[in-house]
Order: structure tokens, then C-alpha cells, then sequence
């Protein structure tokens, strides 16, 4: 895997080229074509993404067949990391909406990267948060505009 690319996305900037070489040997990418559900929302998931190209929609379902699409996520972009940290049904589902090239990262080699490279993984999880963070702001904004504009 070429760790040029991994240092694009926000998930693996912080890590030096000799602790990407590491954690490379953990992960690997998958192509997947328009249209392919990754996952279901309220199923079991072992597995988190980051997208090194095309586009990736995030939906929530409103009930019935009806669905709100949450996201669209970009090259550099990550999903599913809840996956990894607890045992939790999937919140969302998550459906390529344009041909994407994903590097794929299971609970297992997460836990492995826990267990053999900590300090390594504490930066991964430092990047995970401060995304989290970010759309848990986002969120509230827009409960906030929601709020005053009835």
C-alpha cells in the first residue's frame, strides 16, 4: 500500500512514514462500484473505511422506506470507526454513491495495532476524535437553525 496516500486523509496525517510502513501491513484497500451498500444501519460491524477516491453517502433511516442522507464523504475522509470501539449496531447505513477506492481497516487489526503499537494507535484515535467532535458540532448547529427557524 502506498503510504503517500494514507498521509492525505486526516486519519493517518499525524503518523511518520516509518509508522505508516507498520500499520500498512494491517490494512488494505477494496474497489467498490456505485451503488453498493458497505453496510446497514442497526447491523453488527467490524470494519471502518477511509475513502481514497470517488464519494460515499451516509443515510439514517426515517422510517418506513424513507432515508436522510447525513453525509457525503470524500477522498481523505472516514466512517465506521465506531465499529471498532464498541459493540454497537451500525447507527447508519453506508452506500458508495460514486466508483470508490477504500482502504479497509477491521476490528481485529485495530485491535492489534491497540495491543503491539499504542502510541501509534493513541494518534489514530486522537484524529477519530477530533472528527467525531467536529460532527457532533455540526449537529448541534444545525438542531440550532432547526430550533430558531420555527
Amino acid at each position: 500500500m502506498d503510504i503517500e496516500v494514507l498521509k492525505k486523509g486526516r486519519l493517518f496525517g499525524s503518523l511518520s512514514n516509518q509508522e505508516l510502513e507498520r500499520i500498512s501491513k494491517l490494512i488494505f484497500t477494496r474497489i467498490y462500484k456505485t451503488g453498493r451498500v458497505l453496510f446497514f444501519e442497526n447491523t453488527p460491524g467490524e470494519v471502518m473505511y477511509l475513502v481514497l477516491q470517488g464519494l460515499v453517502g451516509i443515510y439514517k433511516s426515517a422510517g418506513g422506506r424513507q432515508e436522510i442522507q447525513l453525509a457525503v464523504l470524500g477522498p481523505g475522509s472516514f466512517f465506521g470507526e465506531m465499529s471498532l470501539l464498541d459493540n454497537q449496531p451500525r447507527s447508519a447505513t453506508a452506500r458508495i454513491v460514486e466508483d470508490a477506492e477504500l482502504v479497509v481497516i477491521t476490528k481485529k487489526a485495530f485491535e492489534q495495532m491497540l495491543e503491539t503499537d499504542p502510541g501509534i494507535t493513541s494518534k489514530i484515535l486522537i484524529a477519530m476524535l477530533r472528527a467525531v467532535f467536529e460532527r457532533l458540532r455540526a449537529t448541534d448547529e444545525k438542531l440550532r437553525n432547526l430550533v430558531t427557524a420555527t
